[in-house]
């Protein structure tokens, strides 16, 4: 399988993606792959659901509403999560962190893209963390700035498949 149809595949699965503090540089990065109708998948497939500062399209208490009754979902988190500075990242109505713990508890594995979700990168000595520290549960990672579009894939398709390739 070449990459265009794992990113297919993966984009075609039940994932709920949340940007947290973020500059949006890992779903670029899968942006710029160069797959015919990427963009379709990307924001406008089903069940893959994006909340993102990118995606005005798909935002609001009724979006929210929908990620939050999501079942037997990949979580993936791009970006940092501010650690006691709940009020500088909102996605909604809630804060970033209550969506992400809400939907941690729900999701069959989360995935961390980019050095940001993966250890606050750039802005922890800001207060910002991982996503696995904040959760202190399993949280498959991604690291890099932007992390790799081949490696969140594979380990996107990793996670759906649980570990079974």
């Amino acid at each position: 399988m070449d990459y265009c149809e794992a990113l297919e595949k993966v984009l075609k699965s039940n994932i709920v993606w949340v940007e947290a503090q973020s500059c949006s540089g890992e779903s670029i990065n899968i942006l710029k792959s160069g797959c015919k109708a990427l963009e379709d998948l990307f924001f406008n497939s089903s069940p893959f659901k994006l909340y993102s500062t990118m995606c005005r399209e798909k935002c609001g208490k009724e979006y929210l509403d929908e990620l939050l009754s999501q079942k037997d979902f990949v979580l993936v988190i791009e970006g940092a999560i501010p650690k006691g500075k709940d009020q500088l990242c909102y996605i909604g109505d809630m804060t970033c962190t209550e969506l992400i713990s809400l939907l941690a508890e729900k999701a069959k594995a989360i995935v961390a893209v980019g050095s940001c979700a993966v250890n606050g990168g750039i802005i922890r000595e800001l207060g910002y963390i991982g996503v696995s520290e904040f959760l202190g549960k399993k949280v498959y990672e991604v690291p890099g700035c932007p992390a790799s579009d081949k490696m969140m894939i594979a380990t996107l398709y990793y996670a759906l498949t649980g570990g079974k390739s």
